[in-house]
């Protein structure tokens, strides 16, 4: 195994940054062509829009990344290492989530079906990458049986599915932080991977995630616009928050799998989105509302409409949190990697008690507050 700062890079730089490029360009163009035909989503009570938007842009998003992955792969195979089945199953369970959000765009499929597909997919994919140990600290590791591990990684996969979906209402937000998480995880691939012993084969995994967040970048000036944040152009829709949660989720696990991250670090890279997303469904059920059914009683919602209305401004303030909490994270990693002290769990747990008690005094000085005149 190489020394710490004998890094290797894993693909060619020049590849990487090319098929970023190519992505954002790709999907730059098919979300304008989107734009002109697809389904479009209409102002209502719980949305944040006052005109009706195409909500195609996941559709451009999976197309733009595919593209660009098969003909990356097809030119430039021999330099890219890994397995292609690790990177087929991962981007397949993404696409397979993706289309099913799709359909729901058009149908409006009821939340029971939805859900019933994500578990049965979600179980499929944990099988491949369940979770067989978890570290707790330094030298505090639970092996987990196969029958919790399988029904655990599912559940976490349902749970980054529905985080991104929940906190997909406001121009731009979940846009960058799933851009934000897709670069991170390709940086973690990029510093571990050489360092571990089986990292190698997370070649295609690495270019998938450079490509999905070069598509992001292409569609996030249709979904917020330079100029006119308010007045968003194209939506990502069910599709592309699918499939972004489905690949976040699911990277999550194939890295812990090859000893590059661990299950914890998905925690990381969405935390201040999860911590919205559970606090948010416990005030819900202890009202004894439907936790199925949408409303805008989200944080970053209630931001909206008590606090600033501006779009830009919350995803700014959303980014850095996300951006924050996902560096902690690799910092963790490092730390673990350098001094061989695991302290990743005990960071997460300490990084997400100071968000939830963020949360919990910042809506009850928002619900003090009156609504702004102008609802977002």
């Amino acid at each position: 195994m190489t020394g710490f700062w004998q890094i290797t890079w894993l693909i060619p730089p020049g590849l990487l940054l090319g098929a970023l490029a190519a992505s954002a360009f790709v999907s730059a163009l098919l979300s304008i062509l989107v734009m002109k035909g697809g389904p479009v989503d209409l102002p209502r009570e719980r949305g944040a829009h006052s005109d009706p938007t195409p909500t195609s842009g996941g559709l451009a998003i999976m197309a733009a990344s595919a593209l660009v992955i098969g003909l990356t792969i097809s030119f430039y195979g021999h330099a890219i290492p890994g397995s292609w089945r690790d990177g087929l199953i991962l981007f397949g369970f993404a696409s397979l989530m993706g289309i099913c959000g799709a359909v729901d765009d058009v149908a409006d499929l009821p939340a029971s079906w939805r859900l019933a597909f994500q578990i049965g997919l979600c179980l499929v994919f944990a099988y491949f990458y369940r979770v067989t140990a978890l570290d707790f600290g330094p030298g505090v590791i639970v092996q987990v049986p196969p029958v919790i591990g399988l029904l655990g990684s599912a559940t976490w996969l349902i749970l980054t599915l529905n985080t991104i979906n929940f906190m997909d209402g406001s121009n731009g937000l979940a846009i960058g932080a799933q851009t934000i998480a897709m670069l991170v995880f390709a940086g973690l691939i990029l510093l571990m991977a050489p360092l571990s012993l089986f990292g190698a084969y997370l070649g295609v995994v690495l270019l998938i995630c450079v490509c999905v967040a070069g598509a992001h970048l292409g569609f996030a000036p249709f979904n917020l616009p330079p100029g006119k944040p308010q007045k968003a152009k194209a939506f990502q829709g069910d599709a592309g928050s699918m499939f972004a949660g489905a690949l976040i989720g699911g990277a999550t696990l194939v890295v812990k799998a090859y000893g590059v991250g661990s299950v914890w670090f998905g925690g990381f890279l969405l935390a201040p989105l999860l911590v919205d997303v559970v606090l948010t469904l416990i005030v819900r059920t202890r009202k004894g509302q439907n936790v199925l059914k949408p409303h805008k009683e989200h944080l970053y919602q209630i931001w909206l409409q008590r606090r600033d209305s501006s779009h830009w401004r919350l995803a700014l303030r959303v980014w850095a949190l996300c951006l924050f909490s996902s560096l902690v994270g690799v910092g963790a990693r490092l730390i673990d990697r350098i001094y061989h002290t695991d302290i990743r769990f005990l960071v997460l747990v300490a990084l997400i008690a100071v968000y939830t008690v963020g949360w919990l005094v910042l809506r009850k000085q928002l619900l003090m507050r009156p609504l702004l005149n102008k609802a977002p």
